[in-house]
């Protein structure tokens, strides 16, 4: 399966839309945000966990403890067989979480990322992210100064 930026972003943007320091995969499905699988919605969608994931590996993600782990560090128990156990466990966006969020969530930056970025490895989509959103904010601080 391949980044999908666009769904990162939409992820993401649950998080920073939050009016609250934390969330959990259940408060995700409860505003609508599509965690199940649309052929049997008891297992979570595989779009869902693997972003998830990314977000983890890269640490952009934590408990409400700063810890991180596995799945059940974010609310989910993966069983053997049978749907998972989702539970009702804080987790929030990490500093590097923000940063990455508030770069995708400017267009500007969204749009060079999708189209000039889209093979990258993430690590480089990342770092990319931060560089365009501080040429983002470069220019518009050099068009106050020239007011």
């Amino acid at each position: 399966m391949r980044i999908d930026l666009a769904y990162l972003k939409e992820l993401l943007s649950e998080f920073l839309n939050a009016e609250t320091a934390h969330i959990s995969v259940v408060k995700l499905q409860d505003n609508g945000f599509p965690i199940s699988s649309a052929e049997n919605p008891e297992y979570l969608d595989e779009k869902f966990v693997f972003h998830m994931q990314i977000l983890m590996d890269n640490r952009l993600i934590s408990d409400r403890n700063l810890h991180l782990s596995d799945l059940d560090s974010i609310g989910i128990t993966m069983g053997i067989s049978g749907p998972p156990l989702i539970i009702d466990k804080d987790i929030r966006l990490t500093q590097a979480g923000h940063d990455f969020a508030n770069a995708l969530d400017k267009q500007e930056v969204f749009e060079k990322l999708k189209t000039e970025f889209k093979d990258a490895p993430f690590k480089v989509v990342f770092d990319g992210s931060q560089k365009l959103l501080q040429h983002y904010f470069k220019k518009k601080l050099n068009d106050i100064l020239d007011e």
